[in-house]
């Protein structure tokens, strides 16, 4: 930066003193010299000084996506917060994208100067590989670059491969979520093909297949003759020829949105899978021929079935109704009443999708609030991991993953919304931090975690943040609407804003994984997912258990899960953003204890209802000593949504592979994600090829099991170490 333009005093007019004055021509002699030398200095130093008071350097605060960042969505943005103001310089600043070849990649570039913040919005989703951003401002901030990696991604219907087959029916809106629903029931080794696509010689190479719709005649006489030659399928509202392989013909008129009835025998013990599950899904009334197994019912038509196939042991069951609508829907909410502020409470919220009794409109709550404390999605989706248990027993048992780490049945999610508290989040993180149990492991899940999304004007400083996440805890921004409802464009600027001002005050802390609004305002089921994607937002807990008169103290499942899964998106297709419900509401149960010993009993009681909790809490009240004192007095995990979002990825990318049956047992192979942390579980059923088991090794060594019975079925339960395994059954 060049010095201001100065120049020393001439001498003084006149004046008396004891140095002489120079005369003309003459030189001073070095004395004065040296004093006017130390005079420069001294003007330089204080001119660079009043320079950089006018003009000060500026560097980068905080940007996303962070320097090397490897999961970066292709819809994601660049953003830039700097440490000043930028305005008499926003026509001179540089920020440009480059792709690995070195092409800048074509944006809009958008500059706020009075917040001393930069976007860059590419004109295109970016494709997978690696970029580098760039910013500048000439003369005030030297280039500064960073890289990140777009990666390749899975598209998220489609399985890695595998001993089952799951074939899709493009044309319906809800199918896709089967793949999402069979990761959930941990079988997350699949293949998967659309209908059009269905061949022999897909059947040949699979063990299992699960058939959506009516691939016509040729894909279906091929499924019949695999079915008659020992193979085992599970259809989803068959039609045709494959309604005729099911045993199933034309009979009474089809039964809306009732409730399926399962007969408790249909897992291989006397567990009764619980009261009627609601649907939201019609059933064909078909009838059953003389031998199909009427294992479900759906008023007085049968709504799943199973049907022997030939001599070889093959098996086909069937359900009538759309297993994937009705659980998407049970799960995300009445598409009917998008938009509608149902429950007269202003904003309108996620609960407003599922709240009947609208005082101008009224109408039957979308969730049986008289049944709430059952999971009706979750005991849908073990209905369909029941009947595979019981189709593959005979000739091809499958292997698959327990639902959480080690042997938990319930976990809480613990979160919390802070409102520019001066210390609640600290004060809550330091008294979890005080309960630790010594030499406690938190990638383990043995020391009680938890979230708190926060408003940058809380009283946390930068130096704590970033000390409480080094121990294991996740913060992040608690991005606001100001409780209005919002369009497309106001909540994308709600999350930037949000997001950019979190970083600007703790620039140290990972990039924001999960999300809860302020006043969860919901104005439809799927923008708040995608838009948060777009910002890096995977995991979100935006259903939300509320409000208190609805209720009524009955702790439940508004969303009929507690499983956290990948939203559909409606019209074919899943986001990758995973819905977390908030069962737990400080304002619902200020008095958390029992509503957290319910949930909890009903987990690991004889119901099954298995569930990842989450809860919400602000300081207001002991809600969150509460849960804290319960769940260690119960032994349940209390976790982050950082670390329930790493559990769900890493469970979903675990595999087994090279499945191989003969006629006493079967080998495969583990392939257990780092994500998982040592914690997965493995699941055989303990009878399966006509005998019971006997043995599972590891690498030739025995790898010991304990037995648990799931809805009815009897799996040994064992440590999914990678490795290569051996299962062995005899009569």
């Amino acid at each position: 930066m060049a010095a201001p333009r100065w120049a020393p005093p001439g001498p003084r007019p006149g004046g008396s003193g004891d140095a002489p004055r120079a005369a003309p021509g003459r030189r001073p002699g070095w004395a004065v010299r040296i004093a006017v030398l130390g005079l420069l200095a001294v003007a330089v130093v204080a001119g660079e000084a009043w320079w950089s008071a006018r003009e000060p350097t500026v560097e980068v605060v905080a940007h996303f996506p962070a320097a090397g960042a490897g999961d970066v969505p292709s819809t994601a943005r660049v953003d830039v917060v700097l440490s000043h103001p930028v305005a008499d310089q926003v026509d001179q600043l540089r920020l440009v994208l480059r792709d690995r070849g070195g092409r800048d990649v074509p944006a809009a570039v958008h500059v706020d100067p009075a917040r001393r913040a930069a976007e860059l919005e590419p004109v295109e989703a970016l494709a997978p590989g690696e970029y580098t951003a760039v910013v500048a401002v000439p003369g005030v901030l030297d280039p500064v670059e960073w890289t990140f990696t777009v990666p390749a991604r899975d598209v998220p219907t489609r399985g890695p491969g595998g001993p089952i087959l799951l074939v899709l029916d493009p044309d319906d809106r809800y199918d896709d979520f089967l793949a999402e629903i069979l990761r959930a029931e941990g079988y997350p080794s699949f293949t998967t093909v659309e209908l059009p696509d269905l061949e022999a010689s897909a059947l040949a190479e699979h063990q299992v297949a699960l058939v959506s719709g009516d691939p016509g005649p040729r894909a279906s006489a091929a499924l019949g003759r695999w079915v008659a030659g020992g193979g085992d399928a599970v259809l989803f509202t068959p039609g045709g020829d494959l309604a005729r392989l099911a045993g199933l013909g034309p009979g009474t008129s089809a039964v809306r949105h009732g409730a399926l009835e399962v007969d408790s025998g249909l897992g291989a013990g006397d567990q009764p899978v619980g009261v009627p599950l609601r649907l939201h899904a019609r059933a064909s009334g078909e009838v059953a021929s003389d031998d199909v197994e009427v294992v479900g019912r759906v008023g007085s038509v049968p709504g799943v079935t199973v049907r022997e196939v030939g001599p070889a042991g093959g098996t086909v069951a069937a359900f009538t109704f759309d297993l994937a609508r009705s659980v998407v829907l049970t799960r995300q909410g009445n598409p009917a009443w998008v938009g509608e502020e149902r429950d007269g409470i202003a904003p309108i919220r996620s609960n407003d999708l599922f709240y009947g009794a609208r005082q101008d409109d009224p109408r039957p709550d979308w969730v049986d609030l008289d049944s709430v404390e059952v999971p009706h999605a979750d005991e849908l989706m073990r209905v369909l991991s029941t009947l595979l248990a019981r189709v593959t027993a005979s000739t091809r048992p499958l292997p698959r993953w327990w639902y959480f780490p080690d042997d938990a049945e319930a976990v809480l999610v613990v979160a919390a919304d802070d409102h520019a508290t001066e210390s609640g989040t600290a004060d809550f993180f330091e008294r979890m931090l005080a309960g630790d149990s010594a030499g406690c492991d938190v990638a383990r899940w043995e020391c009680a975690r938890a979230t708190s999304w926060l408003y940058p004007e809380s009283g946390m400083t930068a130096e704590r943040a970033d000390r409480l996440s080094r121990q294991g805890f996740d913060l992040g921004a608690h991005v606001t609407t100001h409780c209005q409802n919002w369009s497309r464009k106001s909540l994308d600027l709600a999350f930037t804003d949000g997001l950019r001002r979190f970083r600007e005050r703790f620039p140290g802390l990972p990039a924001q994984r999960g999300s809860r609004l302020h006043c969860i305002v919901w104005s439809d089921p799927v923008t708040q997912p995608r838009i948060g994607r777009a910002h890096g937002v995977r995991f979100d807990m935006n259903y939300y258990y509320w409000p208190r008169e609805w209720v009524r103290g009955r702790e439940g499942f508004m969303t009929g899960s507690g499983m956290p899964m990948r939203f559909s998106d409606l019209d074919g297709g899943l986001i990758d953003v995973y819905q977390q419900e908030t069962h737990l509401v400080d304002e619902v149960f200020a008095d958390g204890a029992e509503a957290v010993r319910g949930l909890v009993s009903r987990a690991r009681g004889p119901e099954g209802y298995y569930g990842a909790f989450g809860t919400h809490l602000d300081f207001t009240d002991d809600f969150g000593d509460q849960l804290l004192a319960v769940g260690r007095e119960l032994d349940v995990p209390l976790v982050s949504a950082d670390q329930m979002l790493d559990w769900v990825d890493g469970r979903n990318a675990s595999t087994v592979e090279d499945v191989a049956w003969d006629e006493a047992g079967m080998r495969f192979s583990v392939r257990a994600d780092e994500r998982t942390a040592g914690m997965l579980r493995g699941m055989l059923p303990v009878r399966a090829l006509g005998g019971e088991l006997t043995s599972i090794r590891r690498a030739g060594r025995p790898a010991q099991h304990e037995v648990r019975v799931v809805k009815g079925v009897a799996y040994a339960v064992f440590d999914a170490t990678p490795g290569r395994y051996r299962a062995s059954w005899s009569s």
